[in-house]
C-alpha cells in the first residue's frame, strides 16, 4: 500500500529483515489464533521476508533450500509448517547485527495480530491507516476462495472476531475484494497444476508423493527400500512413465510392497501403493491384522472401494486392475529347481552380515545355483559393502535364512505366506550360550530344518527345556568357511602407524555383540600381566572395535574402556570404520589375535586368522572349538582353560543373555603366558604360518564346506517329499 522505505533502509544495514506474527500476548479465550499456532507456525510470518544480496543471505538461503527440499510439508507433528518455521532459526544461526526484526505495526497486518492492531485500521480517502499513519501493507490470509468467502468471518483460519467486532475494517476488506474481482482472480483456480499428472495423464495421488518424499529423505537413506528405490528408479524424472532400463516411479508403486524380503507374486501381491494406505491408517491395520494371510482377501475389498475413494487413488485404478490381472495369471512350478536363495544382511559390515556373504560364497564355489537375497537392514551400523548384487526373486527350491533365532518374527511377517509355501526353509543360527532360550524354540515351528554354525550350538538346542518331544525339524550342524585369498590380505604396517619390530596384538570386536560376552577387559588384564614389568619390550595391544550408535549403555561401555586402557602402557584403541580392504590389510599387518572371550557361537574372525596362519589366543571354550579343536598339539598352548561364572550383561543385552546362565571365566595368568611366550619366541609365528594356516584353509575353506553343504542338500532334494 506504502513505499517498503523502513526495510529498504534496514537492509542497508543488515542481512535480513523478518516480521513477527505477534509483538503482543493473545488472549487466554480458547479461540484462535493463539501462541500455541503461532509456536507450531513459526513466530515469524514468511509471507514476506526481506533479503540483502550478501553472503549471510545466501548462507541461509542455502540452509533453507536444502531443508525445504526434504522438510517442506505442513506435518506439526514432526515439526514442520510448509516454509516458515525453518525462519525460527535465524535467532539462533545468525549473530543479532546480521537480522533486523520489524515490529512497526503498519507492516505485516494480518488476522494473527487484530487482538491489538485491528482497533487502529480504518480508512481516509481510498487509503489504508494504522490510526494517523498509512499502513505499508497488509495480509488478507484465508480470502482466497472467492466463491465461499464469507466477509463476516474475516478469516477462516481465526474464531477470536467477526466483522462486527471492528466495523472500520469492513471497508478496507471491501475494497480488497473489488480489486481481486476486477482482476478475476478466480481463473487461476481452473488452470491444472503443471506437476499434477504423470506423463501417460494419469493424476499423481498424495500417496504417491509421500512416498517419494519419505525415499529421497536423507533419514531414510539406510532404508533397504529406500536403497533400492535410489538404485532402481528413475526418481530424478519422477512424472515420465517410459524411462529405458529405470524403473519409473508409477511403474514402482505398482509393483509389490517392497518392504517385503521377495516379490509378493500371484495371489501375495499387493502394490506398493497399498501398502502406503494401508500403514497409514491405524483403524485398517485394526481390521486386517493379518494382511498376507487371512485377512488378504477382506483388505484387497476394502482398498478397491473405500481405500482407493477415501484416498484419491481412482486415477490408479485402471493400472492397478491391469496388474492384478496379470498377478493373477501367474502359473508357478510344481516343483523349484535345485539351488539355494540365500536370505542375510549381505550389505552388512558385522558378524551376521559377513556370515551370510561366506554361506553365498561357498555355495557358490561349488558350482550351488544361488540367488542373493537381502534380509530387512539394520541400521545401527550405518556401514555398507557392495560386493552382492541382490535380488528379490527367489528362483530355487531351498530358503536358506542366515540369521538368527530372535530375528524369525520379522522374517515371518515380512515374507509372503504363498511364496514361503513353495520352498524348503532353512533357517541357519548361532547363539553363544550353553542352553538355547525356551521362548525362541517356538521359532523352530516355520522352518523345515535348522543349520547350526557348531556343535556347541546343536547341543544347546537339543538340551534345552521344551526342546525334547515337541519339535520334529532336524537340528544339523553346518560349520562355515571362508574363501581365504591370501593376496588380498597384504601387510601395511605403516598404514597403521605400527612401530618396526613391534609385536602387535589385536583384540576386535563389535558394542553390538556384548561387551561383556567378547570381554576385551581380560584381554587388557593378560597383556599388562605379560608385560607390564617389561617395559622395554617392543609390543602393542590394539583394541579394534566398532562403536554403533544407539543405546546410551554403548558409550557407558566405551569410556570404562578408555579408562582401563589409561592405565596400561602401550595400548591402542581403534574406533575407525574401516572398509573391507583395509581391515583385512589390518589382519595381516598384526602378528597375533587375541579373544578372550566369554562366550561364542563360531567365532569368524578367529577362524579368519587361524586360516591366516595368524596365532589366535582364545578361551578354549564354545563354539570357537569347532575349529579350534584342529590345533596341532604344539599350538594348544593358545587355548586358555577358563573356569565358569554366572552370566553377567548390561542392558541393551539383558533380555537375550540370562543371569541364570553360565559362561566361561578365562584365565588371565594362562593368557599372559602364551603372550609372552610367542614374544619370547617368535619362531613360533613362522610355525603357526607355516603349519596352521595351510591346515585350517584346507579343512575350513570355501571348497570344503561348500562341498559339505552341497551334498546335504542334494540328499535332501533327492528324497520323494521334495520331488
Amino acid at each position: 500500500m506504502q513505499p517498503l522505505t523502513a526495510i529498504m533502509d534496514a537492509l542497508e544495514e543488515y542481512s535480513l529483515v523478518i516480521t513477527p506474527h505477534a509483538t503482543q500476548p493473545f488472549p487466554i479465550d480458547g479461540k484462535q489464533q493463539d501462541e500455541r499456532q503461532i509456536i507450531l507456525a513459526g513466530q515469524f510470518n514468511f509471507g514476506f521476508v526481506g533479503l540483502a544480496a550478501t553472503a549471510t543471505t545466501f548462507q541461509w538461503l542455502d540452509f533453507w533450500g536444502e531443508r525445504l527440499r526434504y522438510y517442506g510439508f505442513a506435518i506439526p507433528s514432526e515439526g514442520m509448517h510448509f516454509d516458515q518455521n525453518w525462519g525460527d532459526t535465524i535467532l539462533s544461526y545468525f549473530p543479532q547485527e546480521k537480522y533486523f526484526i520489524l515490529r512497526d505495526p503498519r507492516y505485516n497486518i494480518a488476522y494473527w495480530n487484530l487482538h491489538y492492531r485491528g482497533k487502529h485500521l480504518h480508512m481516509v480517502k481510498d487509503k489504508v491507516m494504522y490510526g494517523s499513519e498509512p499502513v505499508v501493507f497488509m495480509h488478507f490470509s484465508g480470502m482466497s476462495n472467492l466463491l465461499n468467502y464469507n466477509i463476516e468471518t474475516i478469516s477462516q483460519h481465526q474464531t477470536r472476531y467477526k466483522m462486527s467486532n471492528f466495523p472500520k475494517l469492513r471497508p478496507i476488506f471491501e475494497k480488497y475484494l473489488a480489486m481481486l474481482k476486477a482482476e478475476d482472480a478466480m481463473r487461476w483456480r481452473h488452470v491444472p497444476y503443471g506437476f499434477g499428472c504423470f506423463t501417460d495423464g494419469t493424476m499423481i495421488p498424495d500417496a504417491v508423493r509421500t512416498y517419494y518424499a519419505r525415499m529421497l529423505d536423507p533419514g531414510s537413506s539406510r532404508r533397504d527400500d529406500a536403497v533400492a528405490f535410489r538404485e532402481f528408479v528413475a526418481y530424478h524424472d519422477p512424472f515420465k512413465v517410459d524411462v529405458g532400463s529405470k524403473v519409473s516411479v508409477l511403474s514402482w508403486m505398482l509393483q509389490g510392497a517392497h518392504h517385503l524380503i521377495v516379490e509378493p507374486r500371484g495371489s501375495d501381491w499387493v502394490p506398493e501403493v497399498a501398502w502406503q494406505i494401508y500403514m497409514s491408517r491405524p483403524d485398517v491395520q485394526s481390521a486386517f491384522s493379518d494382511p498376507f494371510g487371512k485377512h488378504r482377501e477382506d483388505l484387497h475389498g476394502w482398498f478397491r472401494s473405500d481405500g482407493m475413494r477415501d484416498h484419491g487413488l481412482e486415477p490408479l485404478k485402471a493400472h492397478i486392475i491391469h496388474v492384478e490381472q496379470q498377478q493373477n495369471s501367474v502359473v508357478f512350478q510344481k516343483r523349484l529347481p535345485f539351488g539355494v536363495n540365500v536370505y542375510g544382511w549381505l550389505n552388512g559390515v558385522f558378524g551376521v552380515g559377513e556370515a551370510s556373504r561366506l554361506t553365498l560364497e561357498a555355495l557358490d564355489e561349488v558350482g550351488t545355483p544361488t540367488a542373493p537375497i537381502l534380509l530387512p537392514s539394520n541400521e545401527q551400523h550405518e556401514q555398507r559393502v557392495t560386493f552382492v548384487k541382490p535380488t528379490r526373486l527367489p528362483a530355487y527350491h531351498f530358503n536358506l535364512f542366515v540369521a538368527n533365532a530372535l530375528n524369525t518374527d520379522e522374517i515371518r511377517q515380512k515374507y509372503p505366506p504363498g511364496e514361503w509355501k513353495r520352498h524348503y526353509n532353512i533357517g541357519y543360527w548361532a547363539w553363544e550360550l550353553e542352553v538355547f532360550p525356551t521362548p525362541w524354540l517356538r521359532n523352530m515351528e516355520i522352518f523345515d530344518e535348522i543349520w547350526t554354525v557348531s556343535d556347541f550350538v546343536t547341543n544347546s538346542i537339543l538340551s534345552a527345556p521344551g526342546y525334547a518331544g515337541k519339535f520334529s525339524q532336524p537340528v544339523t550342524t553346518m560349520p562355515m568357511g571362508l574363501d581365504m585369498n591370501l593376496s588380498m590380505y597384504r601387510p601395511n604396517r605403516e598404514l597403521f602407524d605400527f612401530p618396526e619390530g613391534t609385536m602387535v596384538f589385536l583384540v576386535m570386536f563389535d558394542f553390538l555383540s556384548s561387551f561383556h560376552r567378547k570381554n576385551p577387559l581380560s584381554a587388557l588384564a593378560a597383556f599388562k600381566k605379560a608385560f607390564e614389568l617389561k617395559p622395554k619390550a617392543k609390543v602393542l595391544l590394539v583394541i579394534k572395535c566398532l562403536l554403533p550408535t544407539g543405546h546410551f549403555a554403548f558409550e557407558q561401555e566405551f569410556w570404562q574402556l578408555k579408562d582401563e586402557v589409561s592405565k596400561v602402557s602401550r595400548v591402542r584403541i581403534m574406533i575407525d570404520v574401516l572398509s573391507r580392504e583395509d581391515l583385512r590389510t589390518l589382519m595381516a599387518s598384526v602378528d597375533v589375535f587375541v579373544s578372550m572371550h566369554r562366550s561364542e557361537g563360531y567365532g569368524l574372525v578367529l577362524l579368519e586368522m587361524l586360516m591366516l596362519g595368524k596365532p589366535v589366543i582364545a578361551t578354549n571354550y564354545s563354539g570357537n572349538m569347532e575349529f579350534m579343536s584342529q590345533l596341532p598339539k604344539e599350538f594348544r598352548f593358545m587355548q586358555v582353560p577358563f573356569t565358569y561364572t554366572w552370566v553377567n550383561v548390561s542392558e541393551p543385552f539383558k533380555g537375550i543373555y540370562k543371569s541364570d546362565q553360565r559362561w566361561a571365566d578365562p584365565d588371565v595368568s594362562k593368557a599372559a603366558k602364551a603372550m609372552f611366550l610367542l614374544y619370547e619366541d617368535r619362531t613360533r609365528l613362522e610355525a603357526c604360518r607355516s603349519v596352521v594356516g595351510p591346515l585350517f584353509r584346507k579343512k575350513f575353506g570355501a571348497q570344503s564346506i561348500g562341498s559339505r553343504m552341497q551334498l546335504h542338500l542334494k540328499s535332501l532334494f533327492s528324497k520323494p517329499k521334495h520331488r
